[in-house]
């Protein structure tokens, strides 16, 4: 089986070898990252003092300080950000009030849905109902207060 040249060697017109920009960055940061461990790994490595070790971190975290950006990004939903749990979940009860209609849309979710409800109210009247009903008989011979 003979190879073509074009087999072995990419050709940047090849659509396989086009990266999208996301891609592009992605590398470039990833290799960064590597040129970064690769100058400080060793650094780390063969340090065995807390004392040197904890000056380092502490370098480490003011070159952070000092590059860091004056206004850092956040995500929406993280701590601090403006639409952090400001997302109410709705309560289950909310899908009782579902027109059949859009019932309809989900047969299989709602058949499920009503034969758990008729499961739990079974157990509700087994189990803890009864320990309700316990606690509310009155006491026979004894004072109420």
């Amino acid at each position: 089986m003979s190879s073509t040249p074009s087999s072995r060697c990419p050709s940047p017109w090849n659509p396989k070898t086009i990266l999208t920009h996301a891609q592009r960055v992605c590398r470039l940061y990833k290799r960064a990252l590597r040129t970064i461990e690769d100058y400080e790994h060793n650094r780390l490595e063969a340090q065995k003092d807390l004392r040197v070790l904890a000056a380092i971190l502490e370098a480490g975290e003011r070159e952070h300080f000092e590059k860091k950006h004056p206004i850092p990004f956040k995500f929406l939903n993280d701590p601090g950000a403006l639409a952090f749990e400001r997302t109410v979940d709705s309560p289950d009860h909310v899908l009782d009030l579902w027109h059949p209609w859009e019932k309809a849309n989900f047969i299989d979710y709602f058949n499920k849905r009503e034969k758990k409800k008729e499961e739990y109210h079974e157990y509700f009247e087994k189990v803890i109902a009864v320990k309700f009903r316990d606690d509310l008989k009155p006491s026979v011979g004894k004072s109420p207060v």
